[in-house]
């Protein structure tokens, strides 16, 4: 076993000393804003209205290895998968308990899921507000519920997330409660859209008009926010209160999350860690290492060193060049693979690029190699 894992296991011995295999669940929540059809804000699908539907796309994925609303895997407009091609191949070698639960995509996926009641599609925050009025706390208490439903004290949830879009709401989320947002969320592009994804929050702060941080988070959420994140904070208080421990397992959107949690004055001390990989915590456009000292110095932030340098694929080599990054969990399911179920990182990218050649193999991904 290498350094890196014995050092990453030393890291959870107090959080995870009591944590199994058999007590694992996965909860992917999905959504859709509006915000991610403004032209040059996402690359997670081949156009802007297209990522409207990659929530759904990457779910039915996972649980089916294909998708069915659409028959096509999202894609980048440079061709590159989805990074819930790496979860599902961890998924392939670890085969754990997983769900997913709809907080408002544009189309309901054609599987099984769970619905938030109040669920609701994200409006597109230059232009409108994010959430009807009193949504978010609707929203919040009805994920809350579901945590409970959900979690016991022996229980390690895994938490993943599908939302286009979501760099930019999470980033007006954590400014708008008054922690330092603007510029500091990544991008599943190298060419990190900082400057328009300020210029959308700018347009939402004066469409709004005056404001503080102080105003009700419920409000904030509903002018500035998504039905996402505020889904998954709910969520995770839920499962806080019967004891389970989790860890957030995605990049600077999950510091949305946190900072939610935070204004909430949730104890998160050894109940909470963040997972992702190498290529958020190495983006030089993103800062999340100085979102994880300003917002939750207390929750560890744990990461994956994981590489496609020695790829055969072109498309996965595309990671090394900035490309996608993070989502769908993908860092977090490396990371319980390696520590609960004792994978290597070599059994690891086997088995991605096995799966990557599937897809080939299905038509979705073409590879020029």
């Amino acid at each position: 076993m290498s350094y890196e894992i014995i050092d990453l296991i030393n890291k959870w011995k107090i959080f995870a000393e009591d944590l199994d295999s058999r007590h694992v669940l996965f909860m992917f929540f999905i959504a859709s804003t509006k915000t991610s059809t403004i032209p040059g804000i996402s690359v997670a699908g081949p156009d802007p209205f297209s990522t409207l539907y990659t929530p759904t796309l990457d779910v039915e994925y996972l649980v089916l290895g294909k998708p069915r609303t659409i028959d096509m895997v999202p894609i980048t407009p440079e061709g590159i998968p989805t990074p819930a091609l790496i979860t599902k191949a961890v998924f392939n070698l670890i085969k754990p308990s997983y769900l997913i639960v709809d907080s408002g995509v544009f189309r309901e996926p054609k599987i099984p899921f769970i619905s938030i009641p109040h669920k609701t599609v994200g409006g597109r925050i230059d232009e409108e507000d994010a959430l009807p009025k009193d949504f978010a706390h609707k929203i919040f208490e009805e994920s809350r519920i579901l945590g409970r439903i959900l979690s016991n004290k022996k229980m390690f949830i895994i938490i993943g997330e599908s939302m286009p879009g979501g760099t930019t709401t999470a980033m007006s989320i954590i400014e708008s409660l008054g922690f330092k947002g603007l510029g500091r969320t990544s991008s599943s592009s190298p060419n990190n859209p900082v400057k328009l994804k300020i210029d959308v929050f700018k347009k939402a702060l004066a469409r709004q008009g005056s404001f503080s941080s102080d105003y009700d988070v419920f409000r904030l959420i509903e002018i500035f926010g998504d039905p996402l994140h505020i889904s998954i904070a709910g969520f995770v208080i839920g499962a806080l209160e019967r004891e389970s421990k989790i860890m957030l397992a995605g990049g600077t959107q999950m510091y949305a999350v946190l900072s939610i949690l935070k204004r909430l004055k949730t104890d998160l001390n050894g109940k909470i860690i963040v997972g992702t990989t190498r290529w958020i915590v190495e983006d030089i456009t993103s800062d999340i290492k100085g979102l994880a000292r300003e917002i939750s110095p207390e929750v560890p932030l744990l990461y994956t060193k994981i590489d496609f340098k020695d790829s055969p694929y072109e498309g996965l080599k595309y990671y090394e060049k900035g490309y996608v990054k993070e989502g769908v969990g993908a860092g977090g399911s490396i990371l319980t693979a390696q520590i609960i179920y004792g994978l290597s990182i070599d059994e690891i990218k086997k088995e991605i690029f096995r799966e990557y050649e599937r897809l080939i193999g299905s038509g979705y991904v073409k590879e020029n190699r």
